[in-house]
């Protein structure tokens, strides 16, 4: 029993101790209705045993017995849509309950949608409070509905259940380590959305994307073409089907798309990190990262910024009964912090676009490291030929990252830059003359898409403009 538990459980001790007296006086009524032998005072005596058992009743045994869970409809989402969390409690023994009130903290906040709110109306909120009334072995359940304006994995929990006697005088509380996790992708938009082109100039360097075939590389089968060599035929596959299979082999060359992220980003105005600038350059990079694997290329990724994930395993169902530590308890809403410098490996498949929105969700873009301290850090990720996206805030650029591109330009990989800021931000360093240079804007233009999100306009603002088969 740890320090809190122990001041718990003798301010409780407490709280008993101090209630003894209305047993003394239902005895010395009994006592004076026995020598008197009259009525009243045996009324009394009961009416005052009631009182004093009643509340000690629920003082005791209330919080006990219960089975309460929290689940949420969908685990990843992106921006602007809707998720729904279901709350249950289940009273688990005969004593009925006239009041529980439970708190539910979220963090980051969300916005919890009411029928008569809109979007416009309805603002985040760090906690909510619901309150029940449970009869004897009853389970009663609750929906509440939220819109994902914030980016990032938001945690509910934990619970703190309070309960009273039906006299309301004795109130007691619990926390329970009952938590539900949500991700939140960052905003998705079409690159014509952010002034950035469909299409990317790749360089001199870069092949076509099918030159050669490995032969040990099998890919799957299809219909026979005219033209196709004979050693291409699977004549397994032929005789199984009874029409001519040839096979398809993985090319040797994949082109790849390698994001730098740059979450860097300080305002004079604020004196401290420019929050709106740091999340346009999440979303830009998210953007870039959707729109590389619907062209077909190999998206990796590398930022400078810390990871946040939650510290604790979190778990949806919670017994009143299991006593657990109350330092977990009370950290179950926690999240741990990688050391700045994260990357996501080459990958092209639906897999990969999961693992890049997830990592971008919950980046921490106020934990940062130097940008030229990750690209000496994972150098085996600048293959030859690999085309490089860097997305930075244009105040914070360095002269020393743009010398660590120049040197990636002599070997042989197509480098741009995505410079996100206000035009007159934008300052001339040395060698960035020899890069291609895009501006999707500043606080304007990203005031502008959440506006979008907001006001429920543009199907394409938010999510990406074709489906991702996510969890």
């Amino acid at each position: 029993m740890n320090i809190q538990e122990a001041y718990e459980a003798n301010f409780y001790r407490e709280i008993l101790k101090q209630r003894r007296s209305w047993y003394l006086v239902a005895c010395i009524l009994f006592v004076v209705s026995g020598i008197s032998r009259q009525p009243l005072p045996l009324q009394a005596g009961v009416f005052t045993l009631v009182i004093a058992i009643v509340p000690d009743l629920y003082f005791r045994y209330a919080l006990r017995h219960l089975l309460v869970r929290q689940h949420v409809d969908r685990k990843k989402l992106f921006l602007g849509e809707q998720v729904t969390l279901t709350m249950s409690i289940e009273n688990r023994k005969w004593l009925p309950l006239p009041w529980v009130q439970m708190d539910n903290t979220i963090s980051p906040p969300l916005v919890i949608l009411k029928q008569a709110e809109t979007r416009l109306q309805a603002a985040p909120r760090e906690t909510f409070t619901s309150s029940w009334l449970l009869w004897s072995y009853q389970r009663v359940t609750q929906r509440f509905t939220m819109s994902a304006y914030v980016r990032g994995c938001h945690i509910f929990g934990p619970l703190k259940l309070r309960c009273s006697d039906p006299l309301g005088w004795l109130e007691r509380e619990l926390l329970l380590p009952a938590s539900e996790e949500v991700v939140v992708y960052p905003l998705i938009a079409p690159l014509e959305s952010l002034g950035l082109p469909s299409k990317f100039r790749m360089g001199d360097y870069i092949g076509p994307r099918q030159l050669l075939e490995d032969p040990l590389w099998f890919a799957g089968i299809r219909a026979y073409q005219p033209g196709d060599d004979l050693r291409r035929i699977d004549w397994k596959a032929t005789a199984r089907t009874g029409e001519l299979c040839s096979r398809i082999y993985e090319s040797t060359t994949r082109r790849q798309l390698l994001l730098l992220l740059d979450t860097r980003a300080y305002s004079p105005q604020l004196q401290g990190p420019d929050s709106a600038i740091q999340e346009f350059c999440i979303s830009v990079a998210a953007s870039l990262a959707t729109w590389g694997l619907e062209e077909g290329y190999m998206v990796g990724l590398l930022a400078n910024c810390a990871l946040a994930t939650p510290s604790h395993a979190l778990s949806s169902v919670v017994n009143t009964d299991q006593e657990g530590d109350a330092g977990t308890t009370d950290m179950s809403n926690a999240v741990d912090y990688s050391v700045p410098g994260v990357s996501v490996p080459f990958g092209l498949n639906y897999e990969q676009a999961e693992d890049l929105l997830t990592m971008l969700a919950c980046l921490t873009p106020d934990q940062h490291t130097p940008m030229e301290y990750v690209l000496e850090n994972a150098y085996e990720m600048f293959a030859r030929g690999t085309t490089i996206l860097l997305i930075s805030a244009t105040q914070t650029l360095s002269e020393d990252t743009l010398e660590l591109l120049q040197e990636q330009q002599r070997r042989e990989c197509a480098v741009h830059l995505v410079l996100v800021g206000e035009p007159e931000e934008r300052r001339e360093l040395p060698g960035i003359e020899d890069f291609s240079c895009y501006y999707p804007g500043g606080k304007e233009k990203w005031h502008e898409l959440t506006h979008a999100i907001n006001d429920a306009q543009g199907t394409l603002v938010g999510r990406s403009a074709v489906h991702l088969q996510l969890d």
